[in-house]
């Protein structure tokens, strides 16, 4: 959902309190810790919370931390200031060009449905997936794997667009060509990525010589 409005670095700032606030006296965490957890989601958030943290609290109370976390980076005071709005233009360009356009997210569907209808771009998707309906998370690929069948795409045919070091390895570990949204504000491992562009205009750009 970080690629579509720009919630990733409010979520390294929640987070990175949340986990210095549950964290054994005997641990010092980094910027790099921090970012180990962004994009990621469910069970594999949970077990990656305990293990930085080496935290006594359960996994359910780990889960009703992070709720609140996620409830305060997804009200509309918080997100819609921060609205990518210049994927607009990405996004017309592939309805005209009759291109199935998906939402692969680890984000709850209730705050998904919530952020891409109050930013005005629902209606430009085909398919709107949560992580949520998953039994793995991201960097597992079943995500997309799952939006592939349901379009009836075949990997080489789709491109993915992430900014996260999970987004792209689940995206990667699916068979797809990966375009990664350049990520400096913290420590974002994107190698794997095929392209790294620096913002969503260069993005579109290649895109649209991808149809040349």
């Amino acid at each position: 959902m970080g690629l579509l409005v720009d919630t990733e670095y409010l979520d390294f700032q929640l987070q990175s309190g949340y986990l210095r606030s549950i964290a054994s006296p005997s641990v010092t965490l980094g910027v790099k810790d921090f970012s180990s957890l962004v994009g990621r989601s469910g069970q594999d958030l949970l077990m990656q919370v305990r293990n930085l943290t080496q935290t006594e609290k359960t996994f359910a109370e780990i889960t009703a931390g992070l709720k609140k976390i996620e409830a305060k980076k997804y009200h509309p005071d918080n997100y819609l200031p921060l609205f990518r709005q210049d994927i607009v233009p990405l996004l017309q360009y592939a309805k005209e060009q009759r291109l199935l356009l998906a939402v692969a997210s680890s984000t709850a569907l209730n705050y998904l449905l919530d952020i891409l209808d109050n930013c005005g771009i629902r209606n430009y998707f085909d398919l709107i997936v949560s992580g949520e309906d998953f039994e793995s998370s991201k960097p597992h690929p079943e995500i997309y794997l799952s939006v592939l069948k349901a379009l009836h795409v075949a990997p080489e045919e789709a491109i993915a667009i992430e900014d996260s070091s999970a987004g792209i390895a689940a995206a990667k570990a699916a068979g797809m060509d990966v375009i990664a949204y350049e990520e400096k504000r913290f420590l974002i491992d994107q190698t794997q990525a095929n392209l790294i562009c620096k913002n969503m205009r260069a993005i579109f750009c290649h895109i649209k010589s991808l149809r040349k």
